[in-house]
């Protein structure tokens, strides 16, 4: 899909050089973790700076195109980017279950469209538990991750 030269998708090619940034600091401060616990953000920050890369050379090749603007709420968007960032800063003096189990309800609470019943937020509470506290034992068990 050959799109003509002003139908790059150039908002995607800056995007794609922020989350550069972002991987090239993950790797850089892995550099002060153990062996294993570096092992997680060393691969996902790689990951994300090589897929950047290839994004932007599809960019470069006119290989791309500018998406149509999605519908939605933009105040969702910013309030969930604000939770993401949040929880980040929470996680070193909360702990990780606590600001992980307050950054998920907050994170359901607005991305929840429908009517809440006593069912349903059972159903949540309950995956909440389970993918928490699987995320937890997988981190912290099995990949060895120093979590705070």
């Amino acid at each position: 899909m050959t799109e003509a030269r002003g139908d790059r998708d150039l908002a995607g090619a800056v995007g794609c050089a922020l989350l550069i940034a972002v991987g090239v600091a993950a790797i850089w401060f892995a550099r002060d973790f153990s062996a294993l616990g570096a092992v997680f953000p060393r691969t996902v920050g790689g990951l994300m700076v090589a897929l950047a890369v290839v994004y932007i050379g599809l960019v470069l090749r006119g290989r791309t195109a500018r998406l149509a603007p999605l519908g939605g709420s933009n105040a969702r968007r910013i309030v969930v980017a604000a939770v993401m960032l949040a929880w980040g800063f929470a996680l070193e003096p909360l702990g990780f279950l606590p600001s992980s189990a307050a950054a998920f309800v907050v994170l359901l609470a607005v991305a929840h469209h429908d009517r809440w019943t006593p069912r349903l937020a059972l159903i949540y509470g309950l995956s909440a538990a389970l993918l928490l506290g699987g995320l937890y034992g997988l981190f912290k068990q099995v990949l060895l991750v120093p979590l705070p």
